[in-house]
């Protein structure tokens, strides 16, 4: 049958053997081990995929064809799935989505296998609950049987998908492979590819990593195509083996594959091993199942022929050249027709050039073309894919009488091929220089590369000037200087560097060249870097602005790629339209060969150069990583040029609370946040704060300016004009170069900018106004409405500066400052800014009236004051003065009366210096109420603690008395650890109490427990029995005290509540080296007591005058006392009353004694003899019983 040919012609190579049994029989086997997934076969056309599917599912499902399986391992391997499955094989072939597909060909198989099932197209489910409610309609009519689907030509499908409709697939796909695990169900399919690896989905890799995740991948390999040709067509046996070694190893010397893998190249024989690895790379050519027919179309032509004894007589892969040239199917497809044109092309030149000498070497030429003409067809045309001589010489396997040297034959090899590039004078066969491999150009005609060397060689390396230009693009385009030059015609930039020392930036100029020119380029700027020519000679100043990077030291051969690159540009801006393409080509070749050189050359060979003195540049520290050349080199500038820039510009500010620097592209964005903090301190802007900082504008309070010297200079200039004077902006600023706006501080050369923050914080503050032309003027008053409106320009535009008018702003300033307030000086005619003064003012001011009264009255703990006289007396004034300043402040209850404000700013800042002490006294508060509860809780605390509990009780009484010794040290860091030290002690009190609690307190069960008990039988016996006068109850009534004095513990007591207050009902002392007694105990005793008592009841009767009077008693009387007496009556509810009665009756005949153990005491106070004790006793009885009948009298201990 077909399914027997399946299985009896499969070859299995070694890897395929391994690779099935852990990817395919594991997944599939009907009791796993572990997770099971979905199978991807991967494997080209005509590797055999669809045979190996096709084999595991006809085991599967018959385990009859496992004696067809030619090797005796797999067929053992195979009986784990063998007549497992029913089994689904299907292909795929319409453009419907995968799902429709898929549940279509299952419903029309569980059909035709008797199973009702379909699946509901509406269904709010999953596709995987679908397939598993699918497998529960399958497993009740196949209980015995796993469901297998088999699909090929998977990657075909899917290709043919758009992006939406390939999402849902992939999505098919994770669920069915979900599904396969911990399922009877499993699936199958064979792709060409690793779907995952796949170029055309990889806009769906998220996708495409979940579907990985749940399929196990088998994949056919060349190794595996080899093994079925070695194994099928070339099979041999020992003898045909040893003849093959034999002949092959004379030709060992020649090739090395024969040396070192003879093996391989006997089993393979008459094929070369490169003709199947050639065969299976070919992009262009056949499917791989060709293969077979091809070589065993060979092998007939062979069969007649004798084994040749001067060449090894292999089939290499270059005869492949022939079928394929030869199909007319073939030669349809671009690439291949491409090729084949130029082959006889290079066919017509070998014949007109191999001649005369040379004609003993032309059918080796054309070997050449053709293995050529099968390697360019490996990959795209345009990759110039080829062989090396020796590759050649291994490959082909071609012999020349005369040589036995392996080089030798090499060195032919090589001379041939240079003669056919000779021929096509490198147009149609060349050498690539890098990789030294001969190759096929299939774009033919002119020669570029040859063209752009010539250049090279005759035109640039005469022109050292011209050289150098191409040099300077090199760099320019490595160093990504894309913009525009500072100066047409010249190779200058604008730059900026990294001020390390003060996190600013310097500004300056990138010249590529020598020193030439900068003394005509302006305006003149902070730095020069230079970077130095490759082919002419170098000139230097050494200045100390000034430095260099000296790349000579890159070796010949970046050179030589720059000659190339520069060369490929030249003759590309004069080729033809149509060639353009190939010289744009050589120059994105050569641009990246010279990068790549460059990249692993540059650190180790480039000469920093500064003030004269040379360091290489691997001798810095140099950016990680990912770092751009430009970072490099603008990194390594920075740290040669930092001392200079602080030498030069001493004063300039250090801002070193940015996160990160200063730079020409921030600086703007940074002063308007500057500008931006001044007007809203209260609001986060870091960046603003630290360039606020840097200029020393900051307090910890706000914005100051008396500690900044930027300021300061402005106030001392203006000063010295005296009053009503201004002070021009040429006494401010001086123009460094105004075609670029850059303007500098007379005094310490700051940048305009940050001379506009210097004088912003000023007007701010209310020391200065600024005025342009026009009227405009910056003021305290308007600052909030306009200082964030001004442009750039208006920063070094103005007019002048002079001292402000009208109303007292400073005063009024700090006065905001010290009630709390934002900056409201500019939104003082607003009545709501009047109604914030007034109402923060009445809110401080009742505040400080209370605090003073609490400080008047002392501020104690237990009677331990927490201030000194002298510092209370101290607040108390302080408070009296702020007190009167904040009451005073609320009679300005109007803008005009704003303008006869009084109070001047060293005023208020003496008053309200005592507003930090309002904390200071709260502390304190909060510190006497917190430490008068905690040794209030431990003084209380300590009351309950057994005096033998150490060491707590000794902890707490020295934490108590310790109180006064902290209080009067005053010192922080004591209060923390004594207030941790009462804590603990809080804490362990806890741990002390509330096990004691529960230890002596009943559960919720055994106070049940204690009610039955306290209702049974046999305490209501006893409660009926224990006033009787023959009964001593003394040990009843402890046992009812007992039992009375426990009570059930409150569950809802926690260690929270025992913090909040140490008593809840129970004292520790109370119950200290007291027994304790369980219910179960309890009841024991109670039942002892009845014993006892019960006990005492029937010895009366032992007494003969009892006995006498029981026949005095009725006859139902008589036997209950006659059943109890004997013990066949027992005490009970019912007979108890009457018992004790009756008893009672009875023993009124006896005359009773009693005594108590203080008698006993008082007859035995002092030490006896035995006989002394028995006398003494006598002696005493015999009182008691004076004047009594003696045969009457019982004694009772009461």
């Amino acid at each position: 049958s077909a399914a027997e040919q399946i299985v009896k012609t499969y070859v299995f190579s070694g890897k395929i053997s391994e690779d099935l049994q852990v990817v395919i029989l594991n997944n599939l086997d009907p009791d796993p081990k572990r997770e099971t997934k979905g199978i991807q076969v991967v494997g080209s056309y005509g590797t055999g995929k669809s045979h190996l599917m096709a084999l595991v599912a006809a085991i599967a499902e018959n385990a009859d064809l496992l004696i067809d399986l030619t090797d005796s391992n797999m067929r053992e391997a195979f009986a784990r799935i063998g007549g497992k499955y029913k089994v689904l094989r299907f292909e795929i072939g319409t453009d419907k989505p995968l799902k429709d597909i898929l549940f279509a060909q299952l419903e029309r198989f569980l059909a035709r296998e008797k199973v009702e099932f379909t699946f509901d197209e509406d269904s709010k489910f999953s596709w995987k609950e679908l397939l598993q409610n699918m497998m529960a309609a399958f497993e009740s009519v196949y209980p015995d049987k796993h469901l297998l689907i088999v699909i090929d030509e998977m990657l075909e499908y899917l290709k043919g998908r758009n992006p939406t409709m390939l999402n849902n697939d992939l999505m098919l796909l994770r669920q069915v492979g979900e599904a396969c695990d911990g399922s009877r169900f499993k699936i199958m399919f064979g792709v060409q590819e690793l779907l995952y690896r796949s170029p055309e989905f990889q806009f769906a890799a998220e996708m495409l990593n979940k579907v990985e995740d749940r399929f196990a991948d088998i994949i056919i390999t060349k190794d595996d195509v080899a093994y079925v040709v070695k194994e099928r067509l070339l099979k041999k046996d020992p003898h045909q083996k040893q003849l093959i070694r034999d002949h092959l190893l004379k030709f060992a010397p020649l090739f090395d594959g024969i040396n070192t893998n003879l093996n391989e190249y006997v089993d393979l024989f008459p094929v070369h091993p490169s003709y199947i690895s050639n065969f299976e790379r070919i992009k262009h050519g056949k499917s791989q199942r060709e293969i077979l027919k091809v070589l065993s179309h060979r092998f007939q032509t062979l069969m007649e022929q004798n084994l040749p004894d001067t060449t090894p007589g292999l089939i290499t892969y270059d005869s492949y050249w022939e079928d394929l040239s030869s199909t007319p199917s073939m030669i349809t497809l671009p690439d291949v027709r491409t090729v084949k044109d130029k082959v006889e092309i290079v066919y017509d030149r070998i014949n007109g050039h191999f001649v005369q000498g040379r004609a003993n070497r032309k059918g080796l030429a054309q070997q050449i073309v053709n293995a050529l003409a099968i390697r360019v067809l490996c990959d795209d045309l345009d990759k110039h894919n080829g062989a090396s001589a020796h590759n050649l010489k291994e490959d082909l396997a071609h012999t020349i009488p005369g040589i036995d040297n392996s080089e030798l034959l090499t060195q032919t090899i090589q001379s041939v091929a240079n003669q056919i590039k000779s021929a096509t004078v490198g147009q149609y066969v060349d050498l690539d220089v890098v990789s030294s491999q001969y190759y096929l150009r299939t774009e033919g005609g002119i020669n570029i590369p040859q063209i752009v060397r010539d250049y090279a060689d005759t035109v640039l390396k005469r022109n050292n000037d011209q050289a150098d230009q191409y040099y300077f693009e090199f760099l320019q385009y490595v160093l990504g200087l894309q913009q525009n030059t500072y100066r047409t015609g010249f190779k200058i930039w604008q730059h900026s560097l990294d001020w390390l020392d003060k996190k600013s930036f310097r500004l300056g100029y990138i010249f590529f060249g020598n020193p030439n020119e900068r003394s005509t380029t302006e305006p003149i700027q902070q730095y020069y870097i230079f970077f130095c020519p490759l082919f002419n000679a170098i000139t230097r100043n050494d200045e100390e602005d000034e430095i260099y990077f000296d790349m000579n030291g890159l070796s010949q051969e970046f050179k030589d790629l720059i000659l190339l690159y520069g060369a490929a540009k030249a003759t590309e801006a004069n080729a033809s339209s149509d060639q353009k393409s190939f010289f744009k080509a050589q120059i994105t070749e050569n641009l990246n060969r010279a990068i790549a050189l460059f990249e692993n050359e540059f650190v180790e060979k480039t000469k920093v150069i500064y003030k004269a003195n040379e360091t290489l540049l691997r001798s810095y520290s140099l950016p990680g990583e990912g770092a751009s050349k430009d970072m490099i080199f603008s990194s390594v500038s920075a740290r040669v040029l930092n001392k200079h820039f602080s030498d030069t510009f001493p004063d300039y500010p250090a801002f070193n609370d940015l996160m990160s620097p200063l730079s020409k592209e921030n600086f703007e964005s940074a002063i308007k946040k500057a500008l931006k903090k001044l007007m809203a301190f209260n609001q986060p802007n870091r960046e603003g704060e630290a360039i606020l900082t840097g200029l020393g504008l900051l307090s910890g309070q706000g914005i100051d300016t008396q500690n900044s010297k930027y300021s300061d200079s402005i106030r001392k200039k203006l000063k010295a004009k005296g009053h009503g004077k201004v002070l021009n902006r040429d006494e401010i600023l001086y123009p460094h170069y105004i075609p670029q706006n850059l303007w500098y501080s007379q005094d310490f050369t700051l940048d305009h900018h940050l001379e506009f923050v210097v004088l912003s914080a000023l007007v701010f503050k209310g020391d200065i106004e600024i005025t342009w032309a026009g009227g405009r003027s910056l003021t305290a008053t308007n600052i909030d409405q306009m200082l964030l409106t001004l442009i750039e320009d208006d920063y070094f535009s103005f007019q002048s500066v002079r001292e402000p008018t009208g109303l007292p702003i400073k005063a009024l300033k700090a006065l905001f400052g010290h009630l709390g307030l934002p900056d409201l000086s500019g939104e003082l005619e607003k009545p709501e800014t009047l109604s914030r003064i007034l109402a923060e003012a009445k809110v401080r001011v009742g505040k400080v009236v209370s605090l003073k009264a609490k400080v008047s009255a002392g501020i104690r703990c237990r009677n331990v004051p927490l201030l000194t006289e002298a510092k209370a007396d101290e607040i108390r004034v302080g408070f009296e003065k702020l007190a009167s300043v904040l009451d005073g402040i609320q009679g300005y209850n109007t803008f005009g009366k704003l303008r006869g404000f009084k109070y001047t700013e060293d005023e208020l800042k003496g008053a309200f210096a005592v507003w930090s002490s309002c904390r200071l006294v709260e502390k304190l508060l909060e510190r006497a109420t917190k430490f008068e509860k905690l040794i209030g809780y431990l003084y209380t605390a300590q009351s309950y603690v057994v005096e033998s509990e150490r060491p707590l009780y000794d902890d707490i009484s020295l934490a108590i008395h310790k109180l006064p010794q902290i209080l009067l040290a005053d010192e922080e860091n004591e209060y923390i650890k004594y207030e941790a030290l009462l804590n603990s002690l809080v804490d362990q009190y806890v741990d002390y109490y509330l096990p004691q609690y529960h230890k002596c307190r009943l559960s919720h069960s055994d106070a049940t427990n204690k009610a039955l008990l306290l209702d049974s039988d046999t305490k209501k016996i006893c409660d009926i029995i224990k006033d009787a006068e023959f009964i001593t109850r003394v040990e009843y009534d402890n046992w009812l005290n007992r039992i009375t004095a426990l009570k059930e513990a409150d569950q809802a007591l926690s260690k929270a509540l025992v913090k909040e207050e140490p008593y809840h009902e129970f004292n520790p002392r109370e119950y200290y080296d007291k027994p304790t007694y369980t219910i179960v105990e309890l009841q024991e005793q109670l039942d002892g007591i009845l014993d006892k008592w019960v006990k005492a009841m029937r010895s009366i009767f032992k007494d003969p005058s009892v006995k006498a009077n029981l026949e005095v008693l009725d006859k139902l009387s008589r036997e209950l006392v006659e059943g109890f007496k004997n013990g066949i009556i027992d005490i009970t509810l019912d007979n108890a009353m009457q018992l004790r009665r009756l008893i009672g009756e009875l023993s009124k005949g006896f005359e009773r004694i009693e005594i108590v153990s203080d008698d006993f005491r008082k007859v035995f106070s002092k030490p006896l003899k035995a006989e002394e004790a028995v006398e003494v006793f006598q002696k005493y009885v015999d009182e008691l019983c004076s004047g009594k009948e003696r045969s009457k009298v019982r004694i009772i201990i009461k």
